[in-house]
């Protein structure tokens, strides 16, 4: 009798430890998942079907959303950075309802989303600048209740970057300087708003991905060479 009483913990213990190493490769492979999803070239594919050649030879060679509309018209630009979002908001709206509570994995998923597009393995680890696909995410952990706020409050993050972007775009007409301005106040938007410390940590790697994927562009914003997108028919 005493002897099957101590064995049921031996018993029970490898399986509990089974499941943990379980859930813990379930979640690496969700990150994995997140990356391989970011790196869908949405733009280089729009491009291939509407004009049949590689977007990486026109332009400035980016598969971004600013230079599919620079050469492949505005239609194709607007549909690239729509999908490109959805491939931010994807990730977070699945973390949400798969592992609600793990924060932390909140982090590797947003991260590995953004590096997927900016250095995608489709593409021989090249890409966009990831303003798109960040904004995806950001628009993801704002949607769904993480924190504790209030659903106004909680939201207010999407309105803040994107009106900052739009106000400097409609301004001055050049899409990087509006992209690291709204990246740069993407952590302090979430810390402001009282989202949790980890959605401020994705803010901050969001502005440092965005600041690494525009460093050409900072160095033409510096020499004030950064090429303005051009309104129609002007």
């Amino acid at each position: 009798m005493y002897a099957n009483q101590a064995v049921i913990p031996q018993i029970k213990n490898p399986v509990k430890k089974f499941q943990m190493q379980l859930i813990i490769f379930y979640k690496i492979l969700f990150v994995i998942a997140s990356y391989l999803l970011g790196a869908v070239p949405v733009g280089y594919v729009i491009y291939k079907l509407k004009k049949g050649g590689d977007i990486r030879n026109e332009g400035s060679g980016n598969v971004g959303g600013t230079n599919v509309t620079r050469t492949a018209g505005a239609f194709a630009g607007v549909l690239t950075v729509v999908l490109d979002a959805i491939k931010g908001i994807i990730p977070v709206i699945a973390l949400y309802y798969l592992f609600p509570k793990d924060l932390i994995l909140l982090v590797f998923v947003g991260v590995a989303v953004v590096l997927g597009h900016d250095f995608s393995i489709f593409l021989k680890f090249k890409g966009g600048k990831g303003i798109s696909t960040s904004f995806g995410v950001i628009i993801g952990i704002c949607s769904f209740p993480f924190n504790s706020t209030s659903v106004w409050l909680r939201i207010l993050p999407i309105f803040i970057i994107f009106f900052t972007w739009a106000i400097i775009f409609l301004a001055v007409r050049i899409v990087s300087l509006g992209s690291l301005i709204a990246a740069a106040l993407s952590g302090p938007a979430f810390y402001f708003t009282k989202h949790t410390l980890h959605a401020v940590i994705i803010g901050i790697f969001i502005f440092i991905l965005t600041a690494v994927a525009h460093r050409d562009n900072i160095k033409r914003l510096i020499r004030k060479e950064e090429k303005k997108l051009k309104r129609k028919g002007s």
